[in-house]
């Protein structure tokens, strides 16, 4: 199977040997019970009694949630969950529901994950979302509110008018979907917040010329 997976391996072997034995309990498990399987030798996909996924010891869920703007890796993880997936219903598994419903959450968080990237790009802005949180070109839109409103700079300040320039690519968008409609309120409520907070002029900005006042 062609699933990127020589990386994939990497990061899951890397990511599994500083986990210590917090999974020591669930692997002792007769295989199995696991749905263990490996379309490799060195490839190994299990499903676990506490509704967990893993390859090669390293939890599916966790591998998406820390590689999150990788797209060859997310799309190899998904690829690879199709492939098990058929593995598993190939063998009578299709009524196996606690199975099927965390392949089915997994490759939903994928797929919003590879939207909201390709959203991004598309505009010439990666970002990301969930809850409460923004990232924007990495970067935590609120994270940088915060420290502008303890810290005001000039500098900071022109930060936040990059970011609310690429707030507004993200809202001149014309999408239509419940995901979209989602970032749609986030980022106009980010970029009312932002504009608020440039009303205030640090006392390092540059003066202009003429009257002498702060320059916006």
């Amino acid at each position: 199977m062609s699933v990127t997976f020589d990386r994939l391996r990497r990061i899951s072997e890397k990511r599994a040997l500083g986990e210590s034995n917090r999974a020591t309990g669930e692997s002792d498990l007769p295989l199995d019970h696991q749905l263990t399987f490996s379309p490799q030798k060195d490839e190994r996909w299990s499903f676990r009694d506490d509704s967990r996924l893993f390859i090669n010891d390293a939890d599916v869920g966790e591998l998406v949630g820390e590689n999150g703007n990788d797209i060859g890796l997310l799309c190899g993880i998904s690829q690879g969950l199709s492939v098990y997936k058929d593995h598993v219903w190939s063998r009578g598994g299709k009524g196996l529901s606690k199975f099927n419903g965390v392949v089915t959450s997994l490759q939903g968080n994928i797929l919003g994950r590879l939207s909201g990237i390709y959203d991004g790009i598309t505009g010439g802005v990666r970002f990301e979302f969930s809850g409460d949180d923004f990232w924007l070109n990495n970067v935590n839109i609120s994270s940088v509110l915060k420290l502008y409103r303890i810290k005001p700079t000039d500098k900071a300040r022109r930060y936040l008018m990059g970011l609310r320039q690429k707030l507004g690519l993200i809202l001149s968008g014309q999408q239509s979907s419940t995901r979209y409609d989602g970032i749609h309120a986030r980022a106009t409520l980010l970029f009312g917040e932002i504009s608020a907070a440039l009303e205030y002029l640090p006392a390092d900005a540059p003066l202009c010329l003429g009257d002498g006042a702060r320059c916006a």
